[in-house]
């Protein structure tokens, strides 16, 4: 039977696993952790990196998640990403007010400690609530995999956030906004909505 490896992804250096990559390029990109690079991940079961957004007129924030994970099946994928989109779904009323803009965005990386390659169907656990969307990726150092949600199946916003991941990882050349269609979705909606607005007033005055 053929033994299944991952490809190693361009530009990757040489002997670098695919979680430190990513850490560098969050620090890079500004975000923060509490764990310092001196520490090393693998010390930690989980480790958070996060970077403050400013998306149109409201504010945000994006978060990577690294989770240690012994052992992955859909039970866990299921009960990790309810359990992280209660934790950062809006609960103040003006956050929920805007919670159209989907300003909170959460990578929940799992970063198995086997040496197999996965292929779990991870879009099923893409979640949207309260103003954050969740995607889940799971990462096998010891391979170097990286495994996504499909974008095939996604579009919209949520694709653009897949693919920079994508950037961060060297994946993909050039660079990413990831808020840029939910910020055109936002005005397209209040476009939609003057009209109706309008389309009311006049009908009532006529």
């Amino acid at each position: 039977m053929q033994e299944l490896k991952a490809e190693k992804p361009p530009e990757s250096p040489e002997g670098v696993d695919c979680v430190t990559r990513l850490m560098q390029r969050l620090r890079e990109e500004g975000f923060s952790s509490e764990v310092t690079p001196e520490d090393g991940w693998q010390d930690h079961y989980e480790v958070i990196y996060t970077r403050q957004e400013k998306i149109s007129f409201a504010t945000g924030e994006t978060v990577v998640i690294f989770t240690k994970i012994p052992e992955l099946n859909e039970r866990i994928l299921r009960q990790t990403s309810e359990s992280v989109v209660n934790l950062y779904r809006a609960k103040k009323p003006i956050d929920k007010l805007l919670a159209v803009l989907q300003s909170t965005t959460v990578y929940h990386c799992l970063v198995a400690e086997n040496e197999q390659p996965h292929n779990e169907l991870l879009n099923q656990f893409i979640t949207r609530s309260g103003g954050a969307t969740f995607i889940p990726v799971v990462m096998v150092p010891a391979i170097n995999q990286v495994l996504y949600p499909s974008l095939e199946e996604r579009v919209g916003t949520v694709r653009p956030r897949i693919e920079y991941l994508q950037y961060l990882l060297n994946e993909r050349r050039d660079a990413v906004n990831m808020h840029k269609g939910t910020v055109q979705a936002f005005y397209v909606s209040l476009a939609v909505l003057a009209v109706v607005v309008v389309a009311i007033l006049f009908s009532a005055f006529a």
